[in-house]
């Protein structure tokens, strides 16, 4: 290897050491909302438009793509207007969209009803490293400034689905530190170096190919943890006959995997948990950590159980099981488990403010 390359690698290491606690999950603003474009504001176009959006919130919000085949859903589809709050027309580009709200607590009720999951507004960041070959059979990656269309289909999939992608620069420092053929390899220690200065919650390595009439996608998702994108957790093989698809297909695909393991399973109740609190050292704190653990889709019921010095106890329903609870609380950071010495027992420390 070039000794200026290793140089590169070894730089990006200790960038990877020093920052892997600074990735963290990313509030997605407007789940509950979704805008499209529409020809003209007759009724029966906003209501044909209305029914769309609300297909889309209902993903967003569960997770799934596939949530609208759900009987109990579908026959709420035809009474989407009951379910807004607000809608109005906007001019985007010189093209006018219908732009609308819907109630998220009427969403939320009807998923649960239907036993469909429930995914939170905090979400794992995930860097796409997406390689393709062109028609001089050279490798490239798809950068977020591509002009070809590429990253905006992969940008609109991933805002459909209320996901925070992100693609990378593909800039000098990117292209010193990996090569083209190495992120089409989906070599996950050497692409896992490059990534290391987006400091995502995971990393997709992904390509698409053309074979004869078809697109074949292949993509294997990666978890952060302290030592790198060593752990892979998924991957997936398809083909499709158009681009485009194939490239909404790597969202929607990965975007379930997330959604699987972050969302709450409405159609199971997972009993009570305590949640011991160690250092509410402040009204100020004490109504942040109400606030937060009343704000977890997985969570019901929520109240104080007792309080003594700094030390509070919270006890809540759990909805769906207790470790994807507990994946939820590791992504987001806010109440981090530690064992205490003085208690002698595993509780929690407050990190909101931080």
């Amino acid at each position: 290897m070039p000794v200026k390359k290793l140089t590169i690698k070894i730089l990006c290491l200790l960038v990877l050491i020093s920052t892997h606690s600074l990735a963290q999950a990313k509030l997605v603003e407007s789940l509950y909302s979704a805008q499209t474009l529409v020809t003209d504001q007759s009724k029966a176009a906003r209501i044909s438009a209305i029914e769309q959006l609300f297909k889309s919130v209902l993903i967003k919000v569960s997770g799934h793509s596939a949530v609208i085949d759900n009987p109990d859903i579908a026959k709420e589809i035809s009474e989407s207007m009951s379910y807004i709050t607000t809608f109005n027309y906007q001019m985007v580009e010189g093209r006018r969209h219908l732009v609308a709200s819907f109630n998220e607590s009427s969403i939320d009720t009807l998923l649960k009803q239907a036993g469909v999951s429930i995914w939170g507004d905090q979400r794992p960041t995930a860097m796409i490293w997406l390689a393709f070959r062109d028609n001089d059979d050279q490798r490239s990656v798809v950068a977020g400034d591509d002009v070809s269309g590429q990253a905006s289909v992969l940008k609109l999939a991933a805002k459909k689905r209320g996901m925070p992608m992100l693609l990378p620069l593909w800039d000098l420092e990117d292209q010193f530190s990996i090569s083209a053929g190495e992120v089409w390899g989906m070599f996950p220690d050497s692409v896992g170096l490059a990534n290391s200065r987006y400091a995502t919650d995971f990393m997709v390595l992904s390509r698409i190919v053309l074979q004869g009439l078809t697109y074949q996608l292949n993509w294997a998702i990666y978890k952060r943890d302290p030592s790198g994108y060593n752990a892979i957790v998924a991957s997936g093989l398809d083909e499709f006959l158009d681009r485009n698809i194939a490239l909404s297909a790597l969202v929607d695909q990965t975007s379930d995997f997330f959604a699987r393991q972050y969302s709450v399973d409405t159609s199971a109740l997972g009993g009570e948990q305590e949640f011991i609190v160690a250092n509410v050292d402040s009204v100020a704190n004490y109504a942040a950590v109400l606030k937060y653990l009343n704000g977890l889709k997985g969570l019901e019921s929520v109240r104080l159980k007792h309080n003594q010095h700094h030390v509070f106890s919270f006890v809540a329903t759990v909805i769906g099981n207790h470790q994807s609870l507990e994946e939820v609380l590791k992504l987001e950071r806010k109440l981090v488990e530690s064992y205490d010495d003085a208690l002698g027992l595993e509780v929690y420390q407050w990190q909101g403010a931080n």
